[in-house]
């Protein structure tokens, strides 16, 4: 496990404690978001290994945030973060989801032939990058996961790939219908769709699908030969009022109704789930709400990478 993120509340002049993902076997790194400071065991920290538990002493030199801080709307959590690097015996691949190479033929041949690959990506501010390091020019300077899985690609097969980030803060999927001019789908051999968080407002299941279902007759109509990945998003904070919460499970559904020849779903929303059923839904916030951080972002851009796989 590389660079998890948690995020210590302070609860008094007591020890703070956080979950890890996975029960540690061997602790290789506990730093601070930046990754410039390195914390002790035994004196800015301590592990529970049965438990997955890691415990901030009230000395500690680690960060912490307190619980109003937290719910000041839209708080900015990066520099209160805290990255945690350790081995673990879970198998991985419990948590990797199938790849959709069959589903995205032509793609699979590029990537295997290490050919180039323009990659259009269509989404709210989750994919246009917010609120990753890079995004605000804080280091690590880690950009959002559109680009994640650009470079990802690269490194995996060599062939160059075009980015091309149409991605608006605060847009829906009926936003993309009239927003994004037919021209920008002319040219891509791989769509990524990301929407939903801010649909959540509004829209209902059936809604979202026909707005998801109609952009799909616009990419296919101005490029027949492109692919398309559909992403269902992260889920929100409770503290996320203004969407309806029950909607993400139900647009997840509705998704992968919509996948097919050409089409597959990158299901961000169940391993989201997964997460959040063992480690607080702040330690992987970017601003307490409905952003990823860092890590959030990574683990958007490996289910999408784990989705185009060729295995």
């Amino acid at each position: 496990m590389h660079r998890e993120s948690v995020l210590f509340m302070k609860d008094g002049d007591g020890p703070a404690e956080a979950a890890l993902l996975f029960r540690p076997d061997t602790i290789l790194a506990v730093t601070n978001s930046c990754g410039a400071e390195t914390f002790r065991e035994g004196v800015d920290y301590d592990i529970d290994h049965a438990r997955g538990q890691i415990t901030r002493p009230p000395r500690s030199r680690m960060p912490e945030i307190g619980r109003d801080d937290v719910a000041a709307e839209g708080a900015l959590l990066h520099h209160h973060v805290v990255d945690v690097t350790y081995t673990h015996a879970e198998d991985r691949e419990a948590w990797r989801p199938m790849s959709a190479a069959g589903t995205l033929p032509r793609l699979a041949r590029r990537l295997q032939r290490g050919e180039p690959v323009t990659l259009c990506v269509l989404g709210d501010s989750i994919a246009e990058g917010y609120d990753s390091s890079g995004f605000h020019g804080w280091p690590p300077h880690q950009p959002g996961f559109a680009r994640l899985v650009a470079s990802g690609l690269e490194q995996e097969y060599g062939g160059a790939v075009d980015l091309r980030n149409l991605a608006v803060a605060g847009s829906t999927a009926a936003d993309a219908l009239w927003a994004i001019p037919g021209d920008a789908f002319t040219a891509p051999d791989l769509a990524i769709v990301a929407f939903g968080m801010n649909d959540a407002s509004y829209a209902d299941a059936a809604e979202f699908a026909a707005n998801i279902a109609a952009l799909l007759r616009r990419i296919r109509e101005a490029a027949p030969q492109g692919e398309v990945v559909l992403v269902s998003p992260m889920l929100p904070t409770a503290a996320c009022s203004w969407v309806v919460h029950t909607r993400f499970e139900e647009y997840r559904q509705a998704l992968a109704q919509l996948t097919g020849d050409g089409v597959a779903l990158a299901d961000v929303t169940a391993t989201w789930t997964r997460l959040v059923a063992r480690k607080n839904p702040l330690d992987l916030s970017g601003n307490g709400l409905n952003h990823p951080n860092d890590f959030g972002h990574r683990v958007y851009a490996q289910v999408i990478l784990d989705r185009l796989a060729l295995r």
